[in-house]
C-alpha cells in the first residue's frame, strides 16, 4: 500500500465527502457538538480560514489516487493558539445565536477533556478513513506517517467508541485519562491517549 499525505486542497478535494468522513468518525458526538445540521456546518467550517480543517492543520490521506481519510493535527505547543483560532470560525459556521445557545454546553464539554498534554508532541484533532476501506491498515500508515514528524502523540477519543479505542491501543496509544460530563441525564466520557 502507497498511501501518501497531502495538504487538503478546497479547490481539489471533494468537500462533501470530507464532511461526511469528519463526521462519520464519531457521530454522537459530531451531532452533539455541530448539531443537527452538522454536515452543513462542517462543509462552512472546510471553506474558513478560521478553522481546524484548513491546509495547514488537515491532510488527505491518498491510496491510488482517492481519497482514503482524513487527518488534522498539530503542534501541541500550539494547541491553545488553534483552539481560539478555530473557536471563533466554529461560532461564524454556526451563527451567532445557536452559538449562544449551546455556549454552555461547550463550556460543560471541557470536562470530558482531562489530562496533561506536554508541549512537546503532535495533537490529533480529528482522524478518519473511509468506511468501505478499514480494517486495511490505512489507519495506522496515517499513525506511521505521523510518527515520522513526531513519535509522541496525543488525542482524545470517545469513551463509548470501543472500536476506535482498539485501534488507537494497537498503533500504540495507552489511555492517560478519562473526563466525563452529564448532558440531558446522559454520560459522556473521552479519554486522553498518548502514544510516546
Amino acid at each position: 500500500m502507497t498511501l501518501k499525505l497531502e495538504p487538503y486542497d478546497p479547490q481539489h478535494h471533494d468537500q462533501g465527502h470530507i464532511a461526511r468522513l469528519i463526521f462519520e468518525s464519531d457521530p454522537e458526538l459530531n451531532r452533539l457538538v455541530y448539531g443537527d445540521n452538522a454536515l452543513e456546518v462542517l462543509e462552512k467550517l472546510l471553506n474558513m480560514p478560521e478553522s481546524y480543517f484548513t491546509p495547514e492543520y488537515m491532510k488527505c490521506a491518498m491510496l491510488d489516487g482517492k481519497l482514503a481519510g482524513v487527518v488534522v493535527y498539530y503542534p501541541t505547543s500550539q494547541m491553545q493558539a488553534v483552539d481560539k483560532l478555530a473557536g471563533r470560525g466554529f461560532m461564524k459556521a454556526l451563527g451567532f445565536f445557536t452559538f449562544a445557545k449551546k455556549f454552555f454546553f461547550y463550556m460543560k464539554m471541557d470536562k470530558m477533556l482531562a489530562g496533561e498534554i506536554d508541549p512537546d508532541g503532535l495533537y490529533i484533532h480529528t482522524l478518519c478513513v473511509n468506511a468501505a476501506l478499514r480494517g486495511q491498515g490505512i489507519g495506522g500508515e496515517i499513525i506511521r506517517l505521523l510518527a515520522q514528524e513526531n513519535e509522541k502523540m496525543y488525542l482524545y477519543v470517545n469513551a463509548a467508541n470501543d472500536p476506535a479505542i482498539r485501534f488507537y491501543k494497537s498503533a500504540g496509544f495507552e489511555q492517560a485519562a478519562h473526563g466525563e460530563m452529564q448532558h440531558k441525564g446522559q454520560t459522556y466520557g473521552e479519554f486522553l491517549m498518548l502514544r510516546s
